[in-house]
């Protein structure tokens, strides 16, 4: 009985082997805006669990568009959905995503002048399978072909990463579940990441700037000027613009490198 067993199974994976492809991809830009794409396609013998993913997702996720696929043999699905900003993703994004307690944090968010820092924490888990040992064997084999990805875009380096694979100096992630689709188990992703506010760190800059010349410009005046009166008042202001100009470069700096230390309170997504 157990050999008929595995002779099916031979057979079965045979058939099946690279019949179904998921892809998860998520692009998120400077501005902070997220664009995410999910892909479902593969053969005839699994078109009809994609169909019920279909429908599962769009009546949950009324926001998520389908467009059909077909790709050589395989057919399914691409869902789209864009997001403003990553908060709003978080809060509307699916079971990949959110947080688990005691198992994953989801999105967690802390905002900043010079920039937001965001630390992204999934996790994939499917329950483990009961096969005797040849078939665990055999299904690793035939099942080589099949891909489950899920791959995140960034708009700057991330900082910590566990990912597979990384490209585009650590722009471009990528985690492979397919494992975990195939054998069961649990698999955790994490990125931690800053999205930078351009437009404050150049107004940063300009005050900087204004400061620093305000310095040199009272020292100037301190050091032509004749009377002793005028040129005490020029440099009490110089020394008040260059405690100013100190003053604001060392807390930019410590804006900048002091460490984020995230806590409960940061997570925005949805548990």
């Amino acid at each position: 009985m157990r050999k008929i067993f595995v002779l099916v199974l031979i057979f079965f994976c045979a058939i099946c082997a690279g019949c179904f492809q998921a892809k998860f991809d998520m692009i998120i830009t400077d501005d902070g805006e997220v664009f995410s794409r999910k892909k479902f396609v593969g053969n005839a013998l699994v078109i009809r669990q994609i169909e019920e993913w279909k429908n599962r997702l769009e009546k949950s996720r009324p926001d998520m568009k389908a467009q059909v696929v077909v790709e050589g043999d395989l057919r399914g699905y691409e869902f789209a959905a864009d997001y403003p900003d990553i908060e709003t993703f978080a809060k509307s994004s699916g079971d990949l995503y959110r947080a688990n307690g005691g198992k994953n944090r989801g999105v967690s968010q802390r905002k900043g002048w010079f920039f937001d820092e965001y630390d992204f924490d999934f996790c994939f888990s499917t329950p483990p399978g009961s096969l005797p040992p040849e078939a665990e064997f055999l299904t690793q084999e035939a099942f080589n072909g099949v891909e489950f990805d899920l791959s995140i875009q960034l708009p700057y380096s991330a900082e910590k990463t566990n990912a597979d694979k990384i490209d585009g100096d650590g722009k471009f992630l990528k985690w492979n579940l397919a494992p975990v689709l195939i054998h069961g188990g649990e698999k955790f992703m994490q990125a931690r990441f800053k999205i930078w506010h351009k437009d404050k760190i150049a107004l940063t800059a300009a005050v900087e700037l204004l400061l620093l010349a305000a310095t040199i410009f009272f020292f100037r005046k301190a050091r032509a000027e004749e009377s002793d009166s005028l040129a005490k008042d020029f440099r009490l202001k110089r020394n008040v613009f260059a405690g100013l100009t100190v003053a604001l470069a060392i807390i930019s700096a410590y804006m900048i490198l002091a460490p984020v230390i995230f806590t409960a309170a940061d997570i925005i997504s949805v548990p």
